[in-house]
């Protein structure tokens, strides 16, 4: 990627700021975008803002989605996009439309306001490992096993690549 896009991209973390004027797209987490809108009670620095992992819900989240609805009825403009794996997106898009939910059909959901996107996620299959009887430094067993794992991939991984070149 050339230098010159990614100065387009920055971040804010607690105690460091990595962006600049040139910044075009900006991480940073919900407590730091609170303290943004403390100073920029519009948050008119934005055209668009994510919130992700919005169901972990926490005391940030919900008062940032709180403050993100106000802010939508000063800034009809702004694009507010709630993101989460485990979401209940109905509610959600009924707390940004002030809409009761026996006032609506299930396909007015929405109207203007917004729309609910799905998309099927991938899954992975998982094993599940149990040590036989407790370790005694269970530090020293969680990384013994994170290298046994590591080292059974890598040689899955080897052993495909030799099968594929075969072929």
């Amino acid at each position: 990627m050339p230098l010159a896009d990614v100065e387009k991209i920055g971040y804010s973390i607690r105690f460091e700021d990595v962006t600049s004027s040139a910044t075009r797209i900006k991480f940073l987490t919900d407590g730091l975008l609170l303290r943004e809108a403390l100073v920029d009670p519009l948050l008119s620095r934005y055209s668009a803002i994510m919130v992700d992992e919005a169901h972990e819900r926490s005391l940030s989240t919900d008062i940032l989605l709180g403050i993100l609805k106000k802010i939508r009825k000063r800034r009809p403009e702004l694009r507010i996009v709630v993101s989460s794996a485990t979401l209940q997106a109905e509610d959600f898009l009924r707390f940004f439309g002030d809409v009761e939910e026996s006032s609506l059909q299930k396909s007015e959901i929405g109207g203007s306001i917004g729309r609910i996107i799905a998309l099927e996620g991938r899954t992975f299959p998982v094993d599940v490992l149990y040590l036989e009887e407790p370790a005694p430094d269970y530090v020293e067993a969680a990384v013994k096993t994170v290298f046994d794992i590591h080292t059974k991939v890598c040689v899955m991984r080897h052993s495909e690549k030799n099968t594929y070149s075969s072929v």
